[in-house]
């Protein structure tokens, strides 16, 4: 076994965990990323669109903070969590400032040309030039410059606790199979979402959840697990790239919706501005059309070339579809909703601190920031801000205590080469494939009792299947997977009405005596449900 020690370990590449690590390394902590990916190409890089919502100097004069917080509530269908909420809206311009002040631009340069994204009252999404994969590269130029130690192509696959303390982690290097132990004062998960639970997603191979699982085994509590927002217009057709499409601009000038006879859902629905709905209820709508497999079409052959001109909001929407080879304009395209972000994950207070001591928590692995439903740009907003605020509380938390022992992580370090080497059972890519089908048929975007019991019930015998393959990583993560898809289930059995990205169709209304959260928690191998 390799042993390494930090005094901050980060587990994730993504933008929380890069704001991470940035944030205590400027504090003199002793800092080292962990990524099962590479660093700089995490589900940041993969799936934003690289707009992010605040307010700034660049604001609005009839826009606010206190509007964007409000904005914010109602989008999530008020069950996030105020002073998460309070944190992010009042704390982004800072954190937006110092991203800036490192090298980062946005569309417009000086006077950054501020977007409207369905959800917000008032124009304040700005486009990150060059998106998110230039935001990437800048922060790992940072991290390096400051010193933070990289570790890529690394599965982290347990915490390790001295009493109630995290102490370091143990995982496996996929590239020669080594087993390594990394003793820290401080963790931060930031490891993004959980998209590979679904069949149809964005996110890139592996998107398991592994972080949020890390935290549970930890002891560390879940909140808002039911709910997973769907992008509604996704690039669905054989033959074409699968791609986001801004749905916003485009059904603003005119485009539409249209089930396989040519009829708009939006009319069906009585729907009349379809430009304004919100990724759940645009999901919503689209499901129930597709039930029984039916297809719908992107419908753009109305929008001219003399509407481009001016509306930079829609020319961007519309070239960037045909500059991958999407004929828009030219003919109906099939679209469909694919998994996109989870709301839930680990519960955690406005420095990221989880309830167990020494592991915090940042970005898209962290829960009840956005509610029952995430508006757009605030996921890049949140992540910015809490992997900031996470970084320093880390740092701050590792001064206070002594390193652990190297026997504490010799045990699980010689478990886990016992399970790489241990040999047969059912492939991994075939108990993938089984979660994947149950979670989208029963947990996906319309939800009842007979489909979130068939899987709960599948889930649980998949516990007692041996798992096999000849990747080591892939093998690992089929565990993690599970605690996720348990998790979204169960909560979404739980919570009996529709709210938000969770709709239960045998339970369609939003009641308010589920104005609450549901919080998970493995408490002696049990999985416990608390709400608050």
């Amino acid at each position: 076994m390799g042993m390494y020690k930090t005094e901050v370990l980060v587990i994730g590449g993504g933008l929380a965990g890069l704001t991470a690590a940035i944030s205590s390394a400027s504090n003199l902590s002793g800092t080292m990323i962990v990524t099962k990916t590479l660093v700089g190409g995490a589900n940041t890089t993969s799936v934003a669109a690289g707009i992010i919502s605040g307010v700034t100097d660049f604001k609005d004069p009839g826009d606010s903070r206190e509007l964007h917080y409000r904005d914010t509530i109602s989008g999530g269908h008020m069950v996030n969590d105020e002073a998460l909420v309070r944190t992010m809206v009042n704390d982004f311009s800072k954190y937006l400032d110092r991203l800036l002040d490192l090298g980062l631009e946005l569309e417009g340069g000086d006077e950054p040309r501020r977007l409207f994204i369905p959800g917000h009252s008032k124009p304040r999404s700005y486009l990150i030039k060059g998106k998110c994969h230039s935001l990437q590269s800048l922060l790992r130029r940072v991290c390096e410059g400051l010193g933070v130690v990289f570790m890529e192509r690394t599965l982290i696959t347990s915490l390790i606790k001295d009493g109630e303390r995290v102490v370091g982690a143990v995982g496996i290097r996929a590239d020669n199979r080594e087993v390594v132990g990394i003793k820290a004062n401080s963790i931060v998960l930031a490891t993004g979402g959980s998209g590979e639970l679904y069949p149809h997603t964005l996110m890139p191979l592996g998107s398991s959840g592994y972080g949020v699982s890390l935290g549970f085994r930890a002891g560390a509590e879940l909140v808002d697990m039911e709910f997973v927002q769907f992008y509604p217009t996704m690039i669905a057709e054989e033959g074409l790239p699968k791609l986001f499409v801004d749905y916003a601009p485009l059904l603003k000038f005119g485009a539409d919706i249209l089930d396989g006879d040519g009829k708009s859902i939006f009319k069906k629905h009585g729907v009349a501005e379809p430009h304004k709905l919100t990724r759940d209820q645009f999901s919503i709508i689209m499901a129930k059309e597709m039930t029984g497999g039916r297809p719908l079409f992107l419908d753009c052959t109305s929008i001219k070339d003399e509407d481009l001109l001016g509306n930079p909001s829609l020319s961007s929407a519309v070239r960037d579809l045909e500059s991958k080879n999407v004929p828009v304009r030219a003919r109906r395209v099939k679209v469909a909703p694919y998994a996109h972000f989870f709301m839930g994950g680990l519960r955690a207070d406005p420095n990221g601190m989880t309830n167990v001591e020494g592991l915090f928590a940042a970005g898209e692995a962290m829960g009840g920031v956005h509610g029952a439903n995430r508006i757009g740009g605030n996921a890049l907003a949140a992540c910015l801000v809490f992997g900031f605020r996470a970084g320093l509380a880390a740092s701050l938390h590792s001064g206070t205590v002594n390193e652990a022992d190297d026997k504490l992580l010799k045990d699980p370090a010689s478990k886990l080469v016992e399970t790489i080497n241990s040999e047969g059972g059912e492939e991994a890519s075939r108990i993938k494939g089984i979660v994947q089908k149950n979670m989208w048929e029963g947990v996906g975007i319309l939800r009842e009792k007979v489909g979130l019991e068939k899987a709960l019930s599948t889930f649980n015998s998949l516990r007692e299947v041996k798992v096999s393959s000849n990747t080591p990583m892939e093998k690992l993560l089929i565990p993690m997977m599970l605690d996720n898809a348990e998790a979204v289930a169960l909560s979404a059995m739980i919570r009996e009405e529709s709210r938000g990205a969770h709709f239960r169709a045998d339970f369609p209304e939003t009641r308010d005596e589920w104005r609450k959260r549901i919080v998970l928690k493995l408490q002696e191998g049990e999985c416990k449900v608390s709400f608050i």
